[in-house]
C-alpha cells in the first residue's frame, strides 16, 4: 500500500471513531476439530466428538470453541517407546495378564489389533470392543448430560475367551485434558487430604515417581505393610475424585469414580515422571498376581487371584467452562452431584455449631500379677469436666467415649457388648453420665471398634481373624508395652458383633462413633475361598445402615461411599501430606460438605501451629475436636496408649472455651449457607459462602489485605 493510501485510511479511521462508529473485536481463534472425528452428542455447554477407530474423544465448549482432548495431540516427534505412545494415543487403555506373569501387558489401539463396533445411543454412544490376539471383549457405554460425561463399562459385558489371557485393569480416558510439558496453564488436583494442586508448568525432570494411591487405603489382603504407630505415612484417599483445569482455556473436570471405588487407584503424573505429559487418571484393578507361600521356609510361587473382582465401571467427569472452572467450581460441581445422588440423606445439615469432645476412660498397663487398669476419666470426673465447660459457655458438644469398656482402649477390643469398665464407674456410672449430658444440651456417643481384635484378650475370636488372600491371618505389631499383636475380625463377623451390640447402646441413650471399618478396603480370605473387596464394600454398609438406624452415627475417617448412611463424619483431614510436586493445598472436601454434613476435624492436641490449625477450620467451616482426660497422661507410658502426650483437661479448658466461641460466631454468619467460591491471592484466602457473608483469613506471618479488607498477621474478618 503506498504512503497516500495509508494516510487516507488512517484519517478514514480516526473520522468514524470519532463519529461514534466501532469495529467488530476480531474472533478469537479457536482449534478446529480434528480429521476423523463425528459429532456424537451435545447438551446445552458441550459437544461431545468421537474417534471411532481410537475411542479416542474431544470435548468442546459450546461458548468458547475450547476443546478438551482425551488423547495427545501431535505426537509424531515424541521418542516415548510404543507402550507409551500406545497409552497416550488410546481412549481406553485395557491391561491383562498372560498365565501368571507377574506384571500385566497393556492393550491399547495403537499397537494392538481391534475391532471396534460404535452404536449411537441417546446422548452418546457404546463401543463393542474386542482384542482378537488376546481374546478379550467389552463394551464402554458414554453419555453427555448437562452436568458432564458419564462412562460405563458394565463387568457383564468382558468376555474372556481363552484362558491363557485374563483381564487385569483398565484406564478410561486417562489422558482427557493432559498438558505437555507446561505449555497449557492450570493444574491437576489429587485427593490428598482435603485436596492439593500440582501445577501445569515445565518441571525441567525434577520429579521421578508419580502419586499413586488406592483409593480407601492399602489392601492388606494383598499387599504386605510396614506399620509403626511413631511413622507418619500419607494421607489415605477418603474421596474418589480427581481432576484438571487449564486456567486460560477456562475448562476443566472432576472424575467422579461412582462404581468401581473399591478397587481403583488415582495416578496422577507429572511431567518427567516417565514422559513429557501432566495427566490424572483413576486405574481400575479387576485382577492381581501375588505370591503364595508354599509352606513356613520353601518360598513362594506367583498365582493371579481366583476370580476378577466384582464391580461395573461407572466413572463421572464433571465439566466446567467459563468462571467455573475452578478447583472451588469443580468442588461445588461435586456437592451438587451428591445431591442429586442422596448422598447426604442422614446427615444433620441442620445442626447448631457444636465441637467434639473424645473422653479417654481406661487403659492397661502390666502389673506384678497380671494386668491392671489404668482409669484416665471416670464417669463421676466426665459431669465434673462437662459441668465445667458448660458453665464456662460451652452450649453444645458431641461427646464421644473412648475406652469406656472392659478392657479399656486397646485391651477392650473388639466392642463386642455394652458392658461399661467398672474402674469408670460401670453400668450406673454410665447411665447417670448420659442423663447429665442429655440435661446438658450434649450428645454422647460411645466409640465402637469391631474390627479390630486383641488376640490376648479375646483369644476365643481368632478363628474368626481376618486373612489375607494367601489364608495368612493379617496381623500388625503394635510397637506398645502392653500388647504386642492386634488382628483384624471378618466382616461377617464384625457385623454379627455389631448387631448385637448396638440394640443395648441405643436402649442405655448413647449414640455411636464407628471406627475401623469406616476405613479399610481389601480383599480377604473366608470360607476357604477368595473374597474380593466389592464383599467387603456391601458388608460394612450394611453394617452402618444398621448402626444408623438405631442411634445417632458419627464416622471416624470415613471412605466416601459410607457417607450416605452417616449422620455426621470426624477425624477429617484438614491437610494434606505436602508430596514434593504439590503446589497448594485447597479445602476441596470441607467446600463439597458445606452446608450438608457436620465434619469434625482431627484432633488439635497434636498439631504443631495450633494458631494456624484454628485459621484452617475458620477457612474451611470445619469444626474442632479434643482428645481429653481428667488425669495426666503421664500415666500412659506404660501402656499401648504412650503416644497420647497431651490431653490434660486443666490444660485445654479454656483453649476450648476460646474456639468454641470464636468459631460459633464464624458459624453464626454462615448459618444455613454453603461455600460456593474460594480463592487465593498469597497467604490470604477468601471464602464465599451462599448468604453473601465472605471470610477472609491471613495465614501469613505479615499484615496483608485483599479486597481493601486488612488482615493483620495469622487473622481473619468475616464481612457480612
Amino acid at each position: 500500500m503506498s504512503g497516500r493510501c495509508k494516510l487516507t485510511a488512517l484519517l478514514l479511521t480516526l473520522a468514524l471513531l470519532l463519529c461514534g462508529v466501532t469495529f467488530p473485536a476480531a474472533a478469537q481463534e479457536t482449534p478446529a476439530i480434528p480429521e476423523g472425528y463425528e459429532k456424537m452428542a451435545e447438551s446445552s455447554r458441550f459437544n461431545l466428538y468421537l474417534h471411532a477407530d481410537t475411542l479416542a474423544i474431544i470435548l468442546e465448549s459450546r461458548a468458547s470453541g475450547k476443546l478438551l482432548y482425551s488423547t495427545a495431540q501431535n505426537t509424531a516427534e515424541l521418542k516415548d517407546n510404543a507402550a507409551w505412545k500406545g497409552f497416550y494415543s488410546s481412549g481406553v487403555v485395557m491391561e491383562y495378564i498372560e498365565d501368571v506373569k507377574s506384571t500385566t501387558t497393556q492393550a491399547d489401539f495403537l499397537n494392538n489389533a481391534h475391532e471396534v463396533e460404535i452404536t449411537p445411543e441417546e446422548g452418546g454412544f457404546t463401543a463393542a470392543v474386542r482384542f482378537p490376539d488376546i481374546g478379550i471383549s467389552w463394551k464402554l457405554t458414554v453419555t453427555l448430560d448437562e452436568w458432564g460425561l458419564n462412562l460405563t463399562l458394565p463387568q457383564s459385558s468382558v468376555v474372556e475367551e481363552n484362558e491363557k489371557y485374563t483381564l487385569a485393569g483398565f484406564y478410561l480416558y486417562p489422558f482427557l485434558g493432559s498438558s505437555y510439558l507446561g505449555q497449557d496453564k492450570g493444574y491437576m488436583i489429587i485427593p490428598d487430604g482435603q485436596g492439593a494442586l500440582v501445577n501445569l508448568e515445565n518441571n525441567e525432570g525434577r520429579f521421578t515417581s508419580p502419586f499413586d494411591r488406592p483409593v480407601y487405603g492399602t489392601n492388606i489382603g494383598v499387599e504386605d505393610t510396614v506399620n509403626s504407630r511413631w511413622m507418619v505415612g500419607t494421607e489415605p484417599i477418603i474421596i474418589p475424585v480427581f481432576g484438571m483445569v487449564h486456567t486460560e482455556d477456562q475448562l476443566g473436570f472432576l472424575g467422579v469414580i461412582e462404581s468401581g471405588d473399591c478397587a481403583a487407584r488415582i495416578c496422577c503424573y507429572p511431567n518427567g515422571v516417565r514422559t513429557g505429559f501432566d495427566w490424572v487418571a483413576a486405574h481400575y484393578l479387576y485382577r492381581r498376581v501375588y505370591q503364595q507361600p508354599t509352606g513356613p521356609s520353601s518360598g513362594t510361587i506367583s498365582m493371579r487371584t481366583e476370580h476378577a473382582r466384582s464391580f461395573d465401571i461407572r466413572q463421572h467427569f464433571l465439566l466446567a467452562d467459563g468462571a467455573d472452572a475452578t478447583y472451588a467450581g469443580l468442588a461445588v460441581a461435586w456437592r451438587d452431584y451428591m445431591d442429586r445422588m442422596n448422598f447426604f440423606a442422614n446427615a444433620d445439615s441442620g445442626r447448631a455449631f457444636d465441637l467434639e469432645l473424645d473422653l479417654v476412660g481406661l487403659e492397661r498397663e502390666n502389673f506384678v500379677l497380671g494386668k491392671t487398669d489404668v482409669v484416665m476419666t471416670s464417669t463421676r470426673q466426665a459431669e465434673e469436666m462437662l459441668d465445667s465447660l458448660h458453665e464456662g459457655g460451652l452450649e453444645r458438644a458431641s461427646v464421644v467415649w473412648r475406652g469406656w469398656q472392659e478392657g479399656g482402649l486397646t485391651g477392650g477390643l473388639p466392642t463386642d457388648g455394652y458392658n461399661p469398665a467398672g474402674g469408670i464407674g460401670g453400668v450406673s456410672g454410665m447411665d447417670s453420665m448420659i442423663r447429665k449430658a442429655g440435661e446438658l444440651g450434649y450428645d454422647l456417643a460411645l466409640e465402637a471398634d469391631f474390627l479390630s481384635m486383641n488376640p490376648e484378650t479375646h483369644p476365643a475370636l481368632t478363628y474368626s481373624a481376618f486373612k489375607k488372600i494367601t489364608s495368612e491371618t493379617w496381623s500388625r505389631g503394635t510397637f506398645g508395652s502392653v500388647y504386642s499383636t492386634m488382628q483384624y475380625l471378618t466382616p461377617d463377623r464384625s457385623l454379627e458383633i455389631a448387631r448385637n451390640t448396638l440394640p443395648a447402646m441405643a436402649k442405655a441413650g448413647a449414640g455411636v462413633s464407628l471406627k475401623g471399618i469406616t476405613s479399610l478396603m481389601s480383599d480377604y480370605y473366608y470360607k476357604s475361598r477368595y473374597q474380593d473387596s466389592s464383599v467387603l464394600m456391601g458388608i460394612y454398609r450394611e453394617l452402618v445402615q444398621t448402626a444408623a438406624s438405631q442411634v445417632r452415627t458419627t464416622l471416624q475417617a470415613p471412605n466416601a461411599y459410607l457417607w450416605p448412611e452417616a449422620h455426621a463424619i470426624s477425624d477429617v483431614p484438614v491437610a494434606g501430606s505436602s508430596y514434593t510436586y504439590t503446589d497448594r493445598e485447597v479445602p476441596l472436601l470441607a467446600i463439597a460438605l458445606s452446608g450438608r454434613m457436620p465434619a469434625y476435624a482431627e484432633y488439635v492436641n497434636f498439631q504443631a501451629n495450633t494458631r494456624h490449625f484454628f485459621l484452617q477450620l475458620v477457612e474451611q467451616g470445619t469444626r474442632p475436636c479434643f482428645l481429653l482426660t481428667m488425669e495426666d497422661p503421664i500415666k500412659l507410658q506404660n501402656t499401648n496408649s504412650s503416644d497420647i502426650y497431651s490431653s490434660s483437661f486443666e490444660l485445654y479448658r479454656d483453649t476450648i472455651l476460646t474456639w468454641y466461641r470464636d468459631l460459633a460466631e464464624v458459624h453464626r454468619l454462615t448459618d444455613g449457607q454453603s461455600i460456593v467460591n474460594h480463592q487465593m491471592n498469597g497467604d490470604v484466602t477468601k471464602v464465599t459462602w451462599s448468604g453473601g457473608t465472605v471470610v477472609y483469613v491471613n495465614f501469613g506471618e505479615t499484615a496483608a489485605e485483599m479486597d481493601g479488607v486488612a488482615l493483620d498477621a495469622l487473622s481473619y474478618k468475616v464481612v457480612e
